[in-house]
């Protein structure tokens, strides 16, 4: 069943070639992407902190507010996930310039954006309450490398994802899809995956190009099947690398195989709140990160496609729970 849902999320529509990352990914996971992916969440208790990093500032050139909805609307899926499933807390890391649209996308997944100090309070209290927070990081390089080791000796993730966002290349820069510069205005969280591997924290990296964090792992293959993979690949690894059309299918890749892995079917994800979290981009402000428009669309492709793929997976879900 996991090799099913890892090839459902790795449908190529984009053209964009992933599709040739999908073997050498599996080779780094030692079997199933997703399963092992989830295995890492499986396990977690009250109160344990995961980190999760994201966002897209397509266009900062322009404005640094601009950024694309692939990305936090998986976080949001996964953030609700880890709350409601395990009463645990997700961290979401990501551009202090964005990070009141990823709240608001979140919270539109059902978990409350709180402060780290609100949210340990939160899962100590008999009644529940869904609790997320949004952190942003230092754009300087010594800055952000000091951030990333405060976070991890404060938070003690028990695993920190990386969710469609862009990574370091060789020559210090970050890139686009088309080999572009687009490094004005980022974080520099690389860092706090650094520092994580290096702690012995597992680190899972989503994404739907090679210029992600994680893919530094897949380099050759990068190199040889992504367009401008050579400009591109993010230098950063990560212990698992799950490729996908859309980043944001990876995390309902992980959703599905938790749901299994727990019998908790219903932390997978599904087409009406994949629907809901779309349509609520345009408000939020989060774009199209191909159209550059603030439409109900996921990458260029019709809100239909994505509840399609999510359907998919949940059926998946479905029958591998009957026959548990």
């Amino acid at each position: 069943m996991y090799d099913l849902i890892d090839r459902i999320v790795a449908l190529d529509i984009g053209s964009r070639g992933v599709a040739g990352l999908y073997e050498p990914a599996r080779a780094l996971a030692g079997g199933a992407i997703s399963e092992a992916a989830a295995g890492h969440l499986a396990g977690l208790e009250a109160g344990d902190v995961v980190f999760i990093l994201t966002g897209s500032l397509s266009r900062a050139t322009i404005d640094p507010t601009i950024a694309e909805n692939d990305g936090p609307i998986g976080v949001a899926a996964l953030a609700r996930a880890i709350t409601y499933g395990f009463n645990a807390i997700p961290i979401v890391l990501t551009d202090a310039s964005i990070s009141h649209k990823v709240a608001a996308m979140i919270e539109r997944a059902g978990p409350n954006v709180m402060t780290p100090e609100q949210a340990a309070e939160a899962v100590a209290t008999p009644r529940f309450t869904a609790v997320a927070c949004v952190l942003g990081g230092e754009i300087d390089d010594a800055a952000a490398q000091a951030q990333a080791r405060a976070w991890l000796d404060r938070f003690r993730p028990k695993a920190v994802l990386s969710v469609e966002r862009a990574g370091l290349t060789a020559d210090g820069t970050y890139r686009n899809m088309l080999g572009q510069d687009y490094s004005e205005g980022r974080a520099r969280l690389d860092h706090v995956v650094s520092e994580a591997r290096a702690a012995g924290i597992p680190t899972i990296g989503v994404g739907d190009g090679g210029n992600e964090i994680g893919f530094g792992a897949l380099r050759p293959a990068v190199v040889e099947h992504v367009p401008h993979g050579d400009v591109l690949c993010a230098e950063t690894a990560c212990d698992i690398v799950l490729p996908a059309g859309v980043s944001n299918w990876g995390c309902y890749a992980i959703l599905a195989a938790l749901a299994l892995q727990t019998g908790k079917g219903e932390l997978a994800h599904t087409p009406g709140l994949e629907r809901r979290l779309i349509e609520a981009s345009p408000a939020i402000g989060l774009i199209d990160g191909t159209s550059g428009r603030l439409e109900a669309t996921g990458d260029g492709m019709a809100i239909e496609v994505h509840e399609g793929i999510t359907a998919l997976l949940a059926e998946v879900v479905r029958r591998g729970l009957a026959r548990s």
